[in-house]
């Protein structure tokens, strides 16, 4: 739960510049000052408001748009019978892997898989079979 900003709150970020980490204060006045730690100079400061439509692209005078939300990602063409052919399109796999939200790692490795996988097939299964 967050509390109200009523009173100054200064944090150290783990980011250096020039060798020294950054004072990070949220003033009461509600603005964002920075500094290099062990600096009396140098200062930096932006209002919260200011830096708010900086980040959504508006102008103080516009009303805020609300962020798009993720599209949601349908199939529309029929489901197909278990009778049909069950062979499923490498590319598809491939597509689906891509938007599955795994984690990136695990992606990669997938994305791999079915890259050998696309780049064989024409070879072993496929009308470009070499003749021997």
């Amino acid at each position: 739960m967050a509390t109200k900003l009523e009173k100054n709150l200064t944090r150290e970020s783990t980011v250096k510049v020039e060798d020294r980490e950054i004072l990070i204060t949220i003033t009461a006045d509600q603005k964002i000052s920075m500094k290099l730690k062990g600096m009396k100079t140098g200062e930096v400061n932006i209002s919260i408001e200011e830096l708010w439509h900086q980040l959504n692209g508006t102008e103080p005078d516009e009303p805020i748009k609300a962020k798009t939300k993720l599209l949601a990602i349908r199939n529309d063409q029929p489901k197909k019978g278990g009778k049909g052919n069950p062979m499923m399109s490498l590319y598809d796999i491939r597509s689906f892997n891509a938007i599955s939200g795994l984690d990136m790692p695990t992606l990669v490795k997938f994305e791999g898989i079915i890259k050998s996988l696309i780049d064989s097939y024409p070879e072993k299964y496929g009308k470009y079979k070499k003749n021997k």
